[in-house]
């Protein structure tokens, strides 16, 4: 059974892509947003009939979901502004709080005293949930909100408060330990969504200069936490005098910001082994330089582990403002492109990664300093080695070089290739036209003192004479998602990792934008000339699956795609054979289970069909052993997925208690009658869902 995650809209949208106008005709502001913001769709691949393959959906319904739901266009919620709205890569509503959409990965677990694989679904800001592998049914959160700490949840008066976390927890199927992360940082990015109010943003005479005035203040200072709330909320009444009073005053920051010893809010990352039986343990992680609490500049996307420790890494996936604006202005394309060349940032081009020990992880410690590594690279995905003989610790790495997941074609782009407009079906897919080859990475790192004993990277343009038996034309373009056999298994984790199967986007003419191509024009870490680059986005070079040999970093097999079709999700699936039978080479025996979105070589034909493609995982150039498809079949984008042996029901007790787990959250809140608001409401539109008749 292969489960595989899926964003899919939201409760305003049916599906996607995203509509452009509202049932009255009007502009709707959800319209071009990443796709990757919506509710989360799990999908399941029954394999278990000989002949036939069987799909089963549901979206992922969390206590915000119905919160969402209820309060949906059309709603007098929604009129009244107390809703969520898409703020690029994340879903927020002021008065409410922010979406847990549950939509990135699945893990499978088991606890102490049972043999039943149990399933999660994951996100990088929210706590992983629950599901039952049979019914596909959102169960209960892992970890109370007591336990997990949010940013500025009484502050900010909202019920559902974000808990910045990992797309990719980890699970040890020998110690049945179930790990994660929650940290707290800068909360800019949650202050700067208030600026664009609609009375705000039709005053395009003024604001333009007024945006500029202050980034001229953030170019002069370097403000975090606190001190940007109360930037903001002085610029906001500035915003709402000026529009009130017609003034001319220019912004002035407050005086408080001179103070260089206010440090504001504290960063903070605590690693979390949930309990089923009893509140989460923590530990907070320290900066092995300074000895201070450890500070993330981008993302937690995924954590690992070893026999004897826990690899972190700081992700190569940017949560900043520019990804936090979509289009406020559809009218006025220029004053868009203005504003996000004002806040856009590069992802960083090293990556540190760190490395905690779990025997120093024990009951009654609560800091752990942590071991810290740079990669020489961005680095959004990784994988390990169980085995970590002599505390060296084996990690391979993929760097999405001059490119961020994170990013997404906009409506007022325009191609680099060419500079007419992006086409309208690729608006808010991933900018996936990187602006570099991608690379992938072998790491030997002794553990106790951060030293890279051994490191190889390697990358290829397609054009190189390939490996003995390997097919022409493999690359490394636009390094995508992998998986092995045995990965995120609930039963056992191989010693060693020997191949890996990779995917890689190629080049999209259709996909690489000017605003792309002049974030990244400087790009440190450069192989491939920009024009050089662009020349081969103009031709096209297609998706391509890999099979890499770890020890030697050779991509020994693959498959080449056409040009449009679209290679989604990969994920090992083992051969069935009896329980004691042998093979030669265990990590090739099964196959590699892909999602397909393929349309016609003219790329101006807007047809596509959804697909199942299965391959030979020892002989992936021979190309698909299969190809299902179905007229009822449809998925957007797929994204993580794993694969369990057999389908267990998860156990209905202990009930979620969503009374209790809220209203530690609504203590918080320091405005009464906003408290009032939210518990009236969460009684009314959410409670409800989880209580039995």
């Amino acid at each position: 059974h292969v489960f595989m995650n899926s964003p899919v809209g939201t409760v305003n949208s049916e599906g996607t892509p995203l509509p452009k106008t509202l049932p009255d005709g009007s502009h709707n502001p959800e319209w071009g947003n990443m796709i990757f913001n919506g509710d989360g769709m799990l999908f399941r691949f029954d394999l278990d009939r000989a002949g036939t393959v069987r799909v089963k959906s549901r979206i992922l319904k969390t206590p915000d979901f119905w919160a969402d739901w209820a309060t949906r266009q059309g709603t007098d919620y929604w009129n009244r502004g107390f809703r969520f709205d898409n703020w690029g890569m994340a879903r927020m509503g002021l008065p409410i709080g922010t979406r847990n959409q549950i939509n990135t990965s699945v893990n499978l677990f088991r606890v102490p005293g049972s043999e039943a694989i149990r399933l999660t679904a994951n996100f990088d800001a929210g706590r992983p949930f629950e599901v039952d592998p049979v019914t596909l049914e959102v169960l209960r959160p892992l970890g109370s909100n007591a336990d997990w700490r949010g940013e500025f949840p009484g502050m900010m008066n909202q019920v559902f408060p974000l808990h910045q976390s990992s797309a990719h927890p980890s699970f040890d199927p020998f110690t049945r330990e179930f790990w994660t992360v929650n940290f707290c940082k800068d909360a800019a990015t949650l202050a700067f969504s208030q600026v664009f109010k609609p009375h705000l943003t039709a005053r395009q005479d003024w604001l333009t200069q007024e945006i500029e005035a202050l980034t001229k203040v953030l170019g002069r200072r370097k403000i975090k936490g606190r001190q940007f709330l109360t930037l903001m909320e002085h610029f906001l009444e500035h915003l709402e005098t000026k529009h009130r009073e017609g003034h001319n005053r220019p912004f002035v920051p407050p005086k408080v910001l001179e103070n260089k010893d206010w440090l504001g809010m504290e960063n903070e990352v605590r690693l979390l082994r949930w309990n089923e039986n009893g509140p989460m343990e923590s530990w907070n992680l320290l900066d092995p330089d300074t000895g201070k609490n450890l500070v993330i500049e981008q993302t937690m996307h995924q954590t690992a582990l070893s026999r004897n420790w826990i690899v972190l890494v700081d992700s190569s996936l940017k949560f900043a403002l520019d990804v936090l604006e979509n289009n406020p202005f559809p009218e006025h394309p220029w004053l868009n492109r203005l504003l996000r060349r004002l806040v856009a940032r590069t992802i960083q081009p090293i990556t540190p990664l760190y490395l905690v020990q779990r025997k120093d992880l024990v009951p009654g410690v609560t800091e752990v300093r942590t071991r810290k590594v740079w990669v020489p690279l961005e680095t959004a995905h990784f994988s390990v080695d169980y085995d970590d003989p002599d505390d060296l610790v084996t990690v391979y790495t993929s760097h999405n070089a001059a490119m961020c997941v994170a990013e997404w074609v906009r409506p007022y782009d325009t191609l680099a290739v060419d500079g007419s407009p992006v086409p309208e079906n690729v608006i808010g897919l991933l900018t996936a036209g990187e602006m570099d080859v991608g690379r992938t990475g072998l790491f030997k790192i002794h553990a106790p003192t951060g030293k890279i004993r051994q490191q190889k990277i390697v990358w290829k343009t397609g054009s190189e004479k390939p490996a003995p038996g390997a097919p022409a034309g493999l690359h490394t373009w636009a390094t995508g998602l992998t998986t092995y056999r045995g990965s995120n298994d609930a039963e056992a984790l191989p010693a060693k990792i020997p191949s890996l199967f990779w995917q890689f986007y190629g080049l999209d003419r259709r996909l690489l934008t000017h605003f792309i191509e002049e974030l990244y024009s400087n790009y440190k870490n450069r192989k491939i000339s920009v024009s050089k680059i662009k020349k081969l986005t103009a031709q096209g070079v297609p998706f391509c699956l890999v099979r890499q040999e770890t020890a030697t970093q050779e991509l020994v097999d693959g498959w080449v795609f056409q040009m449009n079709e679209n290679f989604r999700s990969l994920q090992f699936v083992p051969r069935k054979r009896a329980k004691d039978e042998l093979v030669a080479h265990p990590e090739l025996d099964g196959y590699i289970l892909c999602t397909m979105i393929n349309g016609s070589r003219d790329l101006s034909v807007d047809e596509y069909t959804r697909e199942i493609w299965i391959f030979d995982a020892a002989q992936l150039r021979q190309g698909p052993v299969a190809k299902l498809g179905h007229p009822e079949l449809s998925f957007a984008f797929t994204i993580h997925s794993v694969w369990a042996p057999r389908l267990d029901p998860a156990p209905r007790t202990p009930l979620y208690d969503v009374r209790a787990d809220y209203r530690t959250v609504l203590e918080t809140v320091t405005d009464p009658a906003k408290k009032r608001e939210l518990s009236d409401f969460m009684d009314r539109e959410v409670y409800p869902h989880y209580e039995q008749p």
